[in-house]
């Protein structure tokens, strides 16, 4: 079995990104897999298909796995993605903040747009980042992401950018005040952006102001099945008023609430010795 390589933690604090090689094992993807695919065998409520009616392929999503399929909860509970996210934050406790599906079929064109994912959330605080699992062989062709170095310290929080045209969320990202974010393929002369190849049980940790995108799966016969740990540390606190997921919405937490407000929502997973 391969040996999970340490993470350039300080490298994280200039990029905004880590790679950890073997974060999970085998049977863990394994499990985590089949998690997946039971999920996208029967869409929850809250699962999302991102494909316009008639469009190729199948690009499915869904999030807040762990509180109802015990294989996604063993994901925070039982891996080691939560004390690799605190040290890559510097965070003396981490707590869960939730997960999310992102699964591209063979054969499915339709990008993710750029974005950060902090504008997305109605929070404050510098503390959350992401553990990004590979549970596929994932490369340029299939769609691996595309990360820009830094972007999460151009001191800009960007609207958020709808992943499927059409909906309530697609308006009320579009009606957002933040600016639009810049162009980045038409910058990508002059930025640092960074794709990895992953295999399955590899992760990327990464910033929530990271600017990341990703293409379509252009391979007719590789899957690109994903799963998205979001973690927040110290720093965290509650800010109403943001156009965010109506899940996180619901919460009920006062602007200024630390997330141990609500340990039922945002257990924490990890403490510093």
């Amino acid at each position: 079995m391969p040996i999970a390589l340490e993470p350039d933690f300080e490298a994280y604090a200039a990029d905004g990104l880590a790679v950890v090689r073997g974060l999970v094992d085998a049977a863990m993807v394994a499990r985590l897999g089949a998690a997946v695919d039971r999920a996208m065998a029967a869409p929850a409520k809250r699962a999302i298909e991102f494909n316009a009616p008639g469009e190729a392929g199948r690009f499915f999503g869904d999030m807040f796995m762990w509180r109802r399929d015990p294989d996604f909860r063993a994901a925070f509970f039982e891996t080691q993605a939560a004390a690799r996210a605190g040290a890559a934050m510097r965070s003396a406790n981490v707590h869960l903040f939730y997960d999310q599906i992102f699964a591209k079929e063979p054969a499915t064109p339709r990008p993710t747009p750029w974005h950060q994912d902090y504008p997305y959330w109605p929070v404050t605080g510098d503390q959350f980042c992401t553990v990004y699992i590979a549970l596929d062989e994932i490369d340029a062709e299939n769609g691996a992401v595309e990360y820009v170095a830094g972007s999460h310290l151009w001191g800009s929080d960007y609207r958020p950018a709808p992943f499927r045209a059409g909906g309530e969320d697609a308006q009320r990202y579009t009606n957002s005040p933040l600016a639009p974010g810049p162009d980045i393929d038409a910058m990508r002369a002059t930025l640092d952006i960074r794709r990895y190849a992953l295999a399955p049980g590899d992760a990327t940790i990464f910033h929530g102001r990271l600017v990341h995108g990703a293409p379509g799966n252009a391979s007719p016969t590789r899957r690109r099945r994903t799963l998205a740990l979001r973690f927040a540390g110290d720093d965290a606190r509650w800010q109403t008023g943001i156009s965010t997921f109506q899940a996180l919405r619901k919460a009920g937490l006062k602007t200024g609430a630390p997330l141990t407000a609500r340990p039922d929502l945002f257990p924490v997973l990890w403490r510093a010795a």
